[in-house]
């Protein structure tokens, strides 16, 4: 058996077995048969089968970058209001040049086309945490910032229109639990879900999370409660669901916190006699 560019030949016909194919999305090399159309069919599956790669296959690339260019918008801003200015371009520069390295070093995390986006977040979240360590040294205040980054300071414009949404519905109950379910499905290949529905519950366990894995890897635990749990909290812990569709949502478990799984429950309230 010999190997002329990357086709294996095996046998007296010279009959070519594997070859290598390139994967689309950058995760390198993968063994297939030559002709093989349902490995083919396999890797089209992992690279599209995400809703945002379908319903907006040209639109994935100028997404990805909005939002990075908004991650850099928002620290510009946090920086002059925490006083770190005259900091500014070098801070942002920093997390600029490191999150594109960490990007291309980490690209075998990417599984799906929503895949990229949360190596996108993770590898933002990672570089920011460093290149501001030197002005803010308390991991906690850190993590505050980067919960800011990702979306806390949007609950006072959330939370209105989440009220509106929930008097309107008929059926509250429905409607969160709803949202549950697409959390699932919108989180893409890159986390192992699943859900559980009973009279008046609801839950999302979470077997394996993408960012618990990445910032494992990266020796950065602590930052998986910012960039998935906070968001997480912004859906579904609020007053609003408490008291307009009298739903009660509880996290029992949380990988973050060193358990084995999340656990997101969403729970009916018994109207009281």
């Amino acid at each position: 058996m010999f190997q002329v560019f990357g086709v294996r030949w095996c046998g007296r016909l010279g009959r070519p077995r594997q070859c290598a194919l390139w994967q689309a999305d950058g995760r390198g090399f993968a063994s297939s048969s030559c002709g093989g159309e349902k490995e083919k069919e396999k890797e089209k599956d992992r690279g599209q089968g995400h809703w945002l790669s379908k319903h907006f296959p040209n639109q994935e690339e100028w997404l990805l970058k909005q939002a990075k260019e908004w991650w850099f918008k928002g620290l510009s801003g946090l920086c002059n209001e925490l006083s770190l200015g005259e900091n500014h371009d070098l801070i942002v520069e920093q997390v600029r040049e490191r999150s594109a390295v960490l990007e291309r070093e980490n690209g075998h995390h990417i599984v799906d086309g929503r895949s990229r986006t949360h190596l996108q977040q993770a590898c933002l979240a990672l570089a920011t945490n460093k290149a501001i360590s030197p002005w803010v040294g308390d991991t906690d205040e850190r993590l505050v910032i980067l919960s800011r980054l990702l979306g806390k300071d949007s609950e006072a414009i959330f939370n209105p229109l989440q009220k509106v949404a929930i008097m309107l519905s008929r059926d509250k109950m429905a409607m969160i639990s709803k949202r549950l379910k697409l959390l699932k499905l919108d989180y893409g290949q890159a986390f192992d879900m699943a859900i559980q529905e009973e009279e008046g519950e609801c839950t999302l366990q979470v077997n394996s999370c993408f960012y618990a894995r990445f910032f494992q890897e990266m020796g950065s635990p602590e930052l998986t409660s910012v960039t998935c749990c906070s968001v997480d909290s912004l859906w579904f812990d609020s007053s609003v669901i408490r008291e307009k569709a009298r739903v009660e949502f509880s996290r029992p478990s949380s990988i973050s916190e060193g358990d084995c799984k999340c656990v997101l429950k969403l729970v009916t309230r018994q109207t009281e006699a």
